[in-house]
């Protein structure tokens, strides 16, 4: 019997490719693992393999040829149908596949390895995403993605479509008000398509992110990833069947990933994705980070979960001096070793994170970690909670799937709980309770407007017609209302309306509870709710809305009459910006209006983007930031706000 394959150590900067011998497709399989190194000017020719490993209780066998003969080695059973149908039948073929390029038992090497996977599917040839056999349908799944995409074009930094120049272009493709051509049956082989478990994989986002070219594999049909990336978007933005609610927006998620991003974007994005080990919520996400985020961390398989989440936490805050990763918390009901502070990434988060957060402006963190596990940070005491009013009631039935039916019964419920409560007139805080029951994401927050977010005032003409308690008042607005009840429920999901003893209303986390205080944190961009404990310290809750407290009120003030806060595009950058604008006179600036004079011994700089944001640079220390020092707590003390240090557990 043929001793089982044993690899040999790698070199630094090395990695093994995989080379599979020709044969027929009912051949066994035979394989040579040669150890390369990755050189930025001479890169080898390979393909690199992303799949789903699929279970490892039943395996498949290759043989790894070397100069001493064929040894076994045990691969699943996914990873073998993927080498079968890439195997030629007269010439070799070279790969790139992580369970076997890897040595899976060697921990050192697997930690550098996983730092080398960035390198990988950046220098590989192409990409190729293997999603299985055929199966449910999904050649006519593939096909009808190739039909949809192949005739649209998108511009990626707005997410944009319009019609592709074609001859078989369809003129009722971007035409939303008509319905889809698909039979049923399409239909379903789309929806088991995006429910395979490639999509389900955490490693794929950056697999995919970092290719320069990729496509899709499915038993024998082959799909250009530009185009099915267009596909998803255009049915992401169109409404389609039922069979879809699932699983198209994991997908559309993911074709939105075009560039580095925040930490917490990319985290709200991921949340859904799968990974064997908890530690890769960090580790496999480092290279769809902004460089700035990455922190210098490098995979460390010897580190436990508990100490890469904290060490992640503290760093960003001495590094970075933001706290915007405390936004990730959600307090749970269940056992865990992780302090209320520390994110378990480990877990999908509830809440979706909020869209439209400048709560402490542009200030810095002012924190520390303490032996014992304490982390203090610093803010303002903004409210106490009242009341929680549960919006959208669970079930324990795991297959149950929220309706429109049951969105429109949940608003109404909550309209009237509002209503009954007393402290607060419906009528004439129809704005306060709008903005709140879509945490402010709507098209009016942004510069330009963005058309595929709902309109504020058609949003107010819905919230009118609901309490008109007329079904004609509903009828005229129906199609807004639809909308307004997607984004309702997309924000409240997970989450408890609630009403403070200052008079206050907000959405914060369903564990929220009365008596729970909300607090703004100096370099957290999200109001906070924290639960006192016995001991003078606090339990973080998590992240919430709160009407007007949202653009710094608690440290600034109000704004002045007419002007807004927005999130303004730059095309030039290709991201948002806070500005302001006076809509009364039509005009917008990055300086908040709110701002008095720097503080002596600082200057604002002038640069190219001083359009965009503001540096200022400390004439005594000689240092340059993008933290405005008049939201340093001294300047905010002299101007009357009461800051305090929170002892967070």
């Amino acid at each position: 019997m043929t001793d089982q394959y044993e690899y040999m150590p790698l070199a630094e900067q090395q990695i093994r490719l995989l080379t599979i011998f020709p044969g027929s497709f009912d051949d066994d399989l035979h394989l040579n693992l040669t150890p390369v190194t990755l050189l930025e000017d001479q890169p080898p020719e390979y393909h690199a393999l992303s799949y789903a490993w699929g279970s490892t209780e039943r395996c498949e066998t290759v043989h790894i040829v070397t100069s001493e003969g064929q040894h076994p080695l045990p691969v699943t059973q996914n990873l073998h149908s993927a080498l079968k149908h890439l195997r030629h039948t007269t010439q070799i073929s070279t790969l790139w596949a992580d369970a076997i390029c890897i040595n899976q038992d060697d921990v050192k090497e697997r930690s550098a390895q996983v730092a080398r996977m960035a390198a990988v599917f950046q220098t590989a040839t192409k990409v190729v995403i293997w999603l299985g056999l055929e199966a449910d349908g999904s050649t006519g799944a593939i096909r009808t993605l190739s039909a949809i995409g192949s005739v649209i074009n998108v511009d990626w930094n707005r997410f944009a479509i319009t019609q592709a120049d074609t001859k078989h272009a369809d003129s009722d493709l971007l035409d939303f008000s008509k319905r889809w051509s698909f039979n049923i049956d399409t239909w379903i082989s789309l929806s088991r398509l995006l429910t395979r478990g490639w999509f389900e994989r955490l490693w794929i986002w950056q697999e995919v992110f970092l290719a320069r070219c990729a496509g899709i594999l499915c038993g024998q049909e082959w799909l250009n990833w530009e185009c099915f990336r267009k596909a998803i978007l255009l049915l992401g933005q169109r409404p389609v069947h039922r069979y879809l609610f699932d699983s198209l927006p994991r997908a559309v998620e993911f074709v939105y990933t075009h560039k580095q991003d925040s930490l917490v974007k990319v985290m709200e994005r991921t949340k859904y994705a799968q990974c064997s080990d908890a530690r890769d919520r960090i580790y496999g996400i480092l290279h769809l980070l902004l460089d700035s985020e990455r922190l210098g961390i490098q995979p460390d398989y010897t580190k436990t979960t508990v100490e890469v989440y904290r060490d992640l936490v503290i760093r960003t805050s001495s590094q970075l001096r933001h706290l915007s990763l405390l936004r990730c918390c959600e307090l749970s009901g269940e056992p865990t070793q992780l302090p209320s502070w520390v994110p378990n990434w480990s877990l999908p988060r509830k809440c979706t994170s909020l869209s439209q957060a400048s709560a402490c402006w542009n200030s810095k963190s002012y924190a520390r970690y303490q032996d014992g596990g304490l982390f203090t940070v610093t803010g303002c005491y903004a409210a106490k909670v009242r009341r929680v009013v549960p919006v959208l009631d669970r079930t324990s039935d795991p297959e149950w799937q929220i309706t429109e039916p049951d969105l429109y019964t949940a608003l109404v419920r909550l309209l009237l709980t509002i209503r009954d409560d007393g402290s607060m007139d419906l009528g004439q805080e129809a704005e306060a309770v709008c903005r709140t029951l879509v945490c402010d994401a709507l098209a009016d927050v942004y510069e330009p407007i963005q058309t595929n977010e709902l309109d504020f005032q058609k949003a107010i003409k819905c919230f009118h017609a609901l309490m008109d308690k007329t079904t004609k008042a509903l009828e005229d607005v129906w199609i807004d209302f639809r909308q307004l009840l997607h984004a309702f429920h997309e924000e409240c999901f997970g989450r408890a309306f609630i009403f403070t003893e200052q008079g206050h209303i907000g959405l914060a986390p369903e564990r929220c509870q009365p008596n729970d205080i909300v607090v703004v944190v100096l370099g957290c961009q999200a109001p906070m709710v924290l639960r006192p404990t016995n001991t003078a310290e606090y339990l973080v809750v998590g992240e919430c809305y709160m009407h007007g407290m949202m653009t710094g009120e608690l440290f600034l003030g109000s704004l002045p009459k007419n002007w807004q806060r927005v999130s303004r595009y730059a095309e030039e950058k290709e991201k948002l910006y806070d500005a302001f604008i006076d809509r009364e006179k039509g005009i917008w600036q990055a300086r908040d209006p709110r701002l008095g004079p720097l503080p002596e011994g600082w200057v604002e700089l002038e640069h190219p983007k001083q359009h965009l944001h503001a540096y200022f640079r400390d004439e005594v220390e000689k240092s340059i930031t993008h933290f405005d020092p008049r939201m340093q707590p001294s300047y905010l003390r002299d101007r009357g706000v009461c800051l305090q240090e929170f002892n967070l557990l």
